[in-house]
């Protein structure tokens, strides 16, 4: 994508290690947060796989297939799939403008196919926000190439390794995401508060600033695919995708 190119960027550790947080240590929203539930089975679905947009090389094929009864928690949890050398492929969600929002609390399961062992370079979740032009684009990925997690700046343009382990997922078996995020719209700043996989939590608590864009009011939640040299095509279903705000 134009924010999120996905080149592996070798940047030495910048911040200390993640504290693992072990039971997860997300918080309770408030009884009057918005609730956007099964957003895997909305209408309204967009992507691209061009280097303008995705980043990458925009070669190979990519689709998306909604409703899936297998694999899936829901009876309903939609596959992407994407191929080519280097190729990456981006699919997002776009849920309306809430621009009172500054806490995002994303809940989601994801599962990827045998070939995405040896074909994945990175697997990207994004959630976003655009606020008076400002785009905070609160972007993760497991960057299967280089083994951990990393965060995206989006005022300078890149990711930022952290220290949390990620070689990928194990083909097969459904993995829980949950990502809690903040947004400051007076200083124009997002913060990665806390990241827990599979149950177990880190505490990330690192902010960066948004870029502005003139871009209008929206809110959302986002996947990317990265292929890696091999160029083989892999799929990924997600199910369960819940976006809390508040």
């Amino acid at each position: 994508m134009r924010y999120a190119i996905f080149v592996a960027i070798c940047l030495s550790a910048s911040f200390a290690a993640a504290q693992s947080l072990g039971g997860g240590g997300l918080p309770s929203p408030p009884s009057n947060a918005t609730v956007f539930s099964l957003i895997q089975q909305m209408q309204g679905w967009q992507s691209c796989n061009s280097s303008p947009c995705a980043g990458g090389s925009g070669n190979g094929a990519y689709w998306m297939a909604q409703f899936q009864r297998q694999p899936s928690l829901s009876g309903a949890s939609t596959e992407i799939y994407n191929s080519g050398v280097w190729a990456n492929a981006l699919w997002w969600m776009k849920l309306g403008g809430h621009d009172q929002a500054t806490n995002l609390l994303w809940d989601f399961w994801v599962q990827v196919d045998s070939h995405a062992a040896g074909a994945a370079q990175a697997l990207e979740y994004d959630a976003f926000q655009f606020v008076n032009g400002y785009n905070y684009m609160i972007g993760s990925q497991c960057n299967v190439a280089a083994g951990v997690w990393d965060t995206w700046d989006e005022l300078h343009g890149h990711w930022i390794h952290t220290t949390i382990p990620c070689h990928g997922f194990n083909a097969g078996t459904w993995h829980h995401i949950q990502w809690y995020v903040t947004t400051n719209h007076s200083t124009q700043q997002y913060t990665y508060v806390t990241l827990v996989v599979d149950g177990r939590g880190y505490n990330v608590n690192q902010t960066y600033s948004a870029k502005y864009l003139n871009w209008s009011s929206n809110i959302g939640v986002q996947y990317q695919l990265d292929v890696n040299g091999t160029g083989q095509g892999y799929s990924e279903w997600f199910d369960l995708v819940k976006l809390t705000i508040w």
